[in-house]
């Protein structure tokens, strides 16, 4: 609102009164230094504990994401698949004169050959100078999760001169299969993907069959057993309980919360009571520090069994071993099974 001319007369005729009441409005220096007095103080022992809790946050979230980061990767403490091309079947039949059949199988919906597997037929020279039945077993090779197909030949020889039929395969992100990365889900699929190949597409009656684990593949092998129970026989090679163990001694291990966060433990202890097949466990020098984990497996397992600690090696080449599985397998053989169907090659 404007201001008459009588109120501007006045208030130049008292210039004192506005600059007093400005004065009143504008802070002293004594009231500064009032209000800075009564400022709180930041204690010394409170920025301490700031500082404590800011980084205990901070390695909780550190220990978490490690958490997160071993459970994305913990196939990596179970599977090591070789880092380099694997031979071709022909190689290997040049080399040691197994006669190989490459074969792929496990297809998808979209016809997709995820797996890759050889076929070794028993030689029929062997005919003569093995049992009538023993010609028409099948030994299924489960893999120990450390090598591929031509890591394994020296089993397949010495299962071969044993005068049986030998199917092998790798697993997922090893070998000629699908890439990826491996898991216990996937390992076990494969292995029972692999006995269906044998029943399926080979026309093998499961009582024909006895199912071979090494290791992780020990477990592979008791799952196929699981899901076929009238199987042959089951022959397991330096098995454990779970892998959790072995995990925990090999990597070192100690802080992180394994029973949580580990998921891939091949847990053979639980399949093994149901299992009422004839089983063989084989203890080796190489896994003499875990025999304790093979005498548990061996004790949970159902009748038949029995257990054979073997002590030299190279395993495979041993009279030892070839006079356990082969013993093993006649006795297995001799018991009644299916007419046998004509074989494809």
């Amino acid at each position: 609102m404007a201001r008459t001319p009588e109120e501007l007369h006045r208030s130049n005729k008292n210039p004192s009164a506005a600059s007093g009441q400005q004065t009143r409005n504008t802070p002293t220096r004594d009231d500064l230094s009032h209000q800075l007095d009564r400022a709180e103080v930041v204690s010394g022992r409170w920025l301490v504990k700031a500082i404590l809790g800011v980084l205990a946050i901070a390695g909780v979230a550190l220990y978490l994401t490690v958490c997160l980061l071993f459970y994305q990767g913990q196939w990596q403490f179970t599977f090591f698949p070789p880092r380099r091309t694997p031979p071709t079947a022909a190689t290997i039949t040049a080399k040691t004169g197994l006669p190989i059949a490459d074969v792929r199988f496990d297809t998808t919906e979209e016809g997709v050959e995820r797996l890759d597997g050889w076929w070794i037929p028993a030689a029929k020279s062997q005919a003569p100078n093995r049992a009538a039945a023993l010609s028409h077993m099948v030994v299924l090779f489960c893999p120990n999760g450390r090598t591929d197909l031509a890591g394994n030949v020296d089993a397949f020889k010495a299962l071969h001169a044993l005068g049986v039929d030998v199917f092998a395969f790798d697993y997922q992100g090893f070998g000629a299969s699908q890439t990826g990365h491996p898991s216990q889900q996937k390992a076990y699929a494969n292995g029972v993907a692999a006995m269906n190949y044998l029943t399926g597409m080979r026309h093998v009656p499961p009582d024909r069959v006895i199912v071979y684990g090494a290791r992780l593949g020990a477990a592979v092998a008791a799952r196929v057993a699981q899901q076929s129970p009238k199987i042959a026989g089951l022959i397991i090679e330096d098995p454990q309980p779970s892998l959790t163990e072995e995990v925990k001694l090999e990597q070192h291990i100690h802080l992180l919360p394994i029973w949580l966060v580990f998921q891939d433990r091949f847990q053979i202890s639980t399949m093994m009571p149901s299992l009422k097949m004839p089983k063989l466990v084989l203890s080796t020098p190489a896994m003499r520090e875990y025999a304790s984990g093979v005498a548990r497996v061996y004790d949970e397992a159902h009748p038949p069994k029995q257990k054979i600690a073997l002590e030299n090696e190279p395993v495979y080449v041993q009279p030892e071993w070839r006079a356990a599985v082969g013993n093993f397998l006649n006795g297995v053989a001799a018991e009644p099974a299916s007419p046998t169907p004509s074989r494809i090659p």
